[in-house]
């Protein structure tokens, strides 16, 4: 069953290019076609193919996970969400991967991320009087927030731990031989 090529997609050619300049840099994060073709599935010749803008094959989403792990950044995911209106942050910041923080320390976080967030909006309103392209960088207003979205997006994976870890408790109860213990 061939696909026509008159079929109505819904997103524009220059979305799918920019996919496929995506899946290049992606790549290239890797350290280009050989080392990418050793962490995936698909050789270096499949490789190159994701991303020639005239292709008409994309990268399949296993082969972009691989290569996303190995280059440390989901540069086609965060491509692919900006195309869908979504921005991607993550959840813990560079550098603290796998350290995990009581929700109070998070919640605290998250306090300091606002009043900082809101210090920063106040001084490019009160340089400026409005947003301007000059005081959004002067005052790193958009890292403020990604900082800040970071904060709540921690703050919720740890809510949402211990939620399962104690519906987890609750549907496995442990039982302990009242004998054993003197």
């Amino acid at each position: 069953m061939s696909q026509s090529t008159s079929t109505m997609r819904p997103k524009s050619e220059a979305d799918y290019r920019v996919l496929k300049q995506a899946s290049k840099r992606l790549i290239k994060a890797c350290g280009g076609l050989e080392a990418a073709s050793m962490v995936t599935r698909v050789g270096h010749s499949e490789l190159a193919r994701y991303y020639d803008p005239s292709e008409r094959l994309f990268m399949p989403i296993d082969v972009a996970a691989d290569l996303e792990s190995i280059a440390g950044n989901a540069v086609l995911s965060q491509s692919l969400a900006n195309m869908q209106g979504f921005a991607l942050i993550p959840i813990e910041p560079q550098g603290t991967m796998g350290q995990t923080h009581h929700w109070t320390v998070l919640l605290a976080q998250l306090g300091e991320e606002t009043a900082a967030t809101m210090r920063q909006i106040g001084a490019a309103l009160t340089d400026h009087g409005t947003f301007t392209a000059q005081s959004i960088n002067n005052y790193q207003l958009t890292r403020h927030f990604d900082n800040l979205i970071q904060a709540a997006m921690q703050l919720k994976a740890s809510i949402a731990q211990r939620q399962e870890r104690s519906t987890q408790s609750r549907n496995n109860p442990v039982y302990i031989n009242a004998g054993l213990i003197r």
